[in-house]
């Protein structure tokens, strides 16, 4: 009897175990994969632990060890899914893993970007250095070696669980070890010499900046601005033939007008005509032929039409298509990555009880390592989310959704109820009818009409003082403390009406509330001390709350927070290029004698440092790095920028024009995607609200609120926290819900997240999405058929194998399909497994058992960071809306 109970126990556990193949399938399973792929195509590789089974036994490991180990591989392949990671980079073995969670971890992400971040301003106490912050060679020396080999370390952990291979294949990462070869090697050198030299390589130290996780988003800017290079360079040789045939042409014109100094020589000719297509010189370059013959002026004319106005909005509209078909692409690109990943993740939790279905059991491990801060409650209703189909299990389909759905924060409904629906009558009553007065229209216009008052007499009252110099024109008005107490009056009887909680949680009552506090600061230290009137400029910002009532105006606040980050990122590059332009600048420039020099030239007074007027043009320079930054940004304005340029090409060398041309290209080329930025956000939230009201009703109102939320209603009862965890009595939080459902009988809850660029690409996207599906499943069909095949024929194999086989088969247990965490014993190892989507071995990972306690690192969720095929970095996943 007592036999017969410990067979059915076994069976029971070999049931719910993980799909690893024993020892004896596993030596099928090679033979059979090997006919089925080419020989020298399949690699095998160990898997994490030593699986020592013995007959008619569990497997040693434990079965909830196996399962543990399944479910850190399933979350690793959820996040290369949801970061766009590549799947060779995924951790190959088990001395792999440890390198993978450390590089994976916050604690390594702040340490990577702070040792960036040091090593790029060190050009502030470099050689030429701000003046009251220089340090020694040997001490500024000594700190970028710091900084170094923190990245360095970062860079052998990563070698370390991609390979030598994976590392070498991955281009940004060979570049950043290369150069932190060179700088290495230049700031060695600086220590032995004790003194800095030559090193414009210093210009390509933003490259570990732009490494860091943190700096997804600026490598996506940079990796578009290098996508849209080729049409930009095909306009840019068209714009520089035409532009060599007008300086030609210019040059036989104008070269015997008298006076005319702009077209002497074919490079004068040449210079002038570039100049004159960012119209810095115009017309100055125009009126001595202007003055020789009027007619003159036709061939300006027809310049500027031709590159100004036609070519180079040309330009932007080539960079504009060229972009739009770029996102197209890297959606459909993370659409299909992202399938594939859960599809890995999603077979590493099916058992051999429940093919093909994942099992709560099974979720909440796997949310245990992929969402570590999720409450059981909170992964209950993911789960019940999830499950659409309401049968306890989920399908693949269903767990496709994965990505969206466990990134809801759930919230009782309970909890969102009026603050004051608690209290005794008639408080209720007396701040219910405050909630609806504070909510009506009647009120909102009330309230705009005050702020367009203010506006008004603000101008007015500007007008009036700006005619009179003396201080008690300053004073405060009675209408001033009218105005800043009815705004308090508003906020007191918001947050009376919404309560705190439900106030401060909606942006513009917050950005009411820092305006009207900044506005009654202002009034009170304005009334005590007039030289506190300034504050006063923060009350018109108050009328932006105005424009929210025109639909075209919240498109266009709209457009302007969902490019916020983006813009951001945009920013940082752009600073980065100034960085590289800067160091540059400094190597060749730094010291230059700009006072009084140009004698000759037209523009010498603006270097004069003893006419009457001074134009001091000789402050822009590149004496260190922060007066680059502001030379560089006149540059960029190109207003007066030639002449910037003509000081250097005369106090330097004529050849120093071709870096001002290459800055102001490279600008213009940062300034395009900007617009094309712009543009491409605007009228992708124009097409999707017209797809919108083609798929809705007309009558139905939309308030602007559901285009930014994602909203999801979902409820749980007692008897499904019984059921779920039935040990749901044992645990604190659990047993508190249990106690309040027993009370309550059911609870809503209310799960919302941030609706992302992805969501809307799906909505706008949707038919294409389906055949974009449909096609990979053609492509993979064949694949995936005979994947089965072998999978069969595995089995069958198994059956038949040899009966002295020290380990049975366990027909409940692992298959290959299921993770390579845990490695058969040392005669036979686990092959690497088959992708059924790709066609070609899967990469495999090892561990040891470890559940990652408080306090500790774990495998954290990354957002943004790439490593994915083809270098191409997508984080539309985090671009809120």
């Amino acid at each position: 009897m007592a036999d017969l109970e410990d067979d059915l126990n076994r069976v029971s556990v070999e049931l719910e175990s993980p799909l690893l193949a024993d020892q004896q399938s596993c030596q099928s399973f090679r033979t059979v994969r090997s006919d089925y792929l080419n020989n020298d195509s399949v690699a095998t590789s160990p898997g994490f632990l030593s699986r020592q089974t013995s007959s008619l036994s569990v497997p040693a490991l434990g079965n909830s060890q196996d399962w543990e180990l399944n479910y850190r591989e399933a979350a690793i392949y959820l996040q290369e899914g949801e970061n766009n990671d590549r799947f060779d980079t995924h951790p190959r073995n088990q001395d792999a893993l440890p390198a993978y969670v450390m590089v994976h971890n916050f604690y390594f992400y702040i340490m990577d970007l702070a040792a960036a971040m040091l090593v790029l301003l060190l050009a502030l106490v470099e050689e030429p250095a701000v003046d009251a912050l220089q340090l020694q060679p040997i001490i500024h020396a000594s700190l970028e070696l710091f900084g170094l080999t923190v990245i360095a370390l970062g860079l052998g952990l990563k070698m370390r669980w991609m390979g030598l291979k994976s590392f070498v294949k991955h281009k940004r990462t060979l570049l950043k070890a290369i150069f932190l070869i060179v700088m290495y090697s230049e700031a060695l050198v600086v220590i032995v010499r004790q003194q800095s030299h030559f090193r414009v390589t210093r210009a390509l130290r933003p490259i570990f900046l732009i490494d860091c996780h943190y700096c997804g988003g600026v490598r996506r800017v940079l990796r578009q601005i290098i996508q849209s290079l080729p049409p930009i360079i095909e306009m840019l040789f068209l714009l520089a033939y035409f532009m060599l045939i007008f300086s030609i042409l210019g040059f036989y014109i104008f070269v015997n007008v008298e006076d005319d100094i702009y077209f002497q020589t074919l490079q004068d000719s040449f210079v002038n005509l570039f100049v004159l297509m960012t119209t810095a010189n115009f017309p100055d370059v125009m009126m001595p032929a202007y003055n020789h013959n009027p007619w003159s002026a036709i061939f300006f004319i027809v310049f500027l039409v031709l590159e100004l106005f036609f070519l180079i909005n040309l330009l932007l509209a080539v960079v504009y298509d060229t972009f739009t078909g770029i996102e197209k692409k890297k959606f459909k690109k993370l659409t299909l990555h992202m399938r594939i990943a859960t599809s890995k993740a999603f077979r590493l939790l099916c058992s051999r009880r429940h093919p093909g279905k994942a099992t709560f059991a099974h979720f909440e491990g796997l949310l245990k390592y992929y969402a570590p801060n999720k409450s059981k409650r909170d992964v209950l209703l993911t789960f019940k989310s999830l499950n659409t189909s309401g049968s306890g299990k989920l399908d693949l389909q269903e767990f496709h959704n994965i990505f969206e759905v466990s990134r809801l924060k759930w919230k009782s409904q309970r909890e969102e109820r009026l603050w004051f629906e608690s209290l005794l009558s008639p408080l209720d009553k007396l701040f219910r009818l405050l909630h609806k007065m504070v909510s009506s229209r009647i009120f909102e216009g009330i309230v705009y009409t005050v702020i367009a008052i203010n506006g008004i007499v603000f101008i007015i009252k500007t007008i009036i003082a700006s005619k009179h110099t003396f201080p008690e024109q300053y004073n405060v008005a009675w209408y001033d403390w009218f105005f800043v107490g009815f705004y308090c009056m508003e906020a007191f009887l918001k947050i009376l009406g919404f309560g705190p909680r439900g106030y401060f949680t909606l942006g513009w009552n917050l950005f009411d509330f820092i305006i009207t506090v900044t506005a009654f600061i202002g009034v009170v230290t304005q009334a005590a001390d007039k030289n506190f009137q300034y504050i006063i400029i923060l009350r018109p910002i108050r009328l932006l709350r105005i424009f929210k009532i025109n639909k075209r105006y919240r498109d266009v606040f709209g457009t302007l927070y969902e490019l916020t980050p983006r813009m951001a990122s945009v920013g940082v590059c752009l600073l980065i290029i100034y960085y590289f332009y800067a160091i540059v600048g400094m190597e060749f420039f730094a010291e230059s004698q700009l006072e009084n020099c140009c004698r000759n030239d037209t523009f010498a007074d603006y270097y004069s440092n003893s006419s009457r007027y001074k134009d001091y043009f000789y402050l822009n320079n590149f004496d260190d790095i922060l007066r680059s930054y502001v030379t560089l940004f006149e540059l960029t304005v190109v207003n007066n920028w030639h002449i910037i340029m003509g000081g250097y090409a005369s106090a330097v060398s004529e050849w120093s024009r071709i870096y001002f041309f290459l800055f102001y290209l490279s600008s213009m080329v940062v300034v395009t995607i900007v617009v094309a930025f712009i543009l491409e956000a605007f009228l992708f939230r124009i097409q999707y609200h017209q797809r919108k009201a083609e798929q809705t009703d007309e009558n139905q109102v939309d308030d602007g609120e559901s285009e930014s939320i994602v909203e999801v209603s979902m409820s749980l009862t007692a008897v499904e926290v019984d059921d779920f965890f039935p040990r749901a009595r044992a645990d604190v939080n659990l047993s508190l819900l249990l106690g309040t459902l027993h009370r309550g009988g059911i609870i809503a809850y209310r799960g919302t997240r941030q609706r992302t660029k992805a969501d809307l690409s799906k909505t706008m996207y949707a038919e294409e999405v389906k055949e974009w599906i449909k096609e990979a499943d053609r492509e993979h069909h064949e694949d995936l058929q005979n994947f089965v095949r072998q999978m069969s024929r595995n089995t069958l194999l198994t059956e038949l194998g040899d009966s002295t086989a020290t380990t049975p088969t366990d027909d409940d247990g692992p298959t290959p399909t299921g993770s390579p965490l845990v490695q058969p014993s040392t005669a036979t190892a686990m092959p690497a497994r088959v992708n059924p989507f790709l066609g070609r071995p899967e990469p495999t990972l090892t561990s040891n058992h470890h559940t990652p306690t408080k306090g500790e690192p774990s495998i954290n969720r990354v957002e943004g960071h790439d490593e994915e095929e083809d270098d191409d970095d997508d984080d539309i996943l985090g671009d809120e809306l």
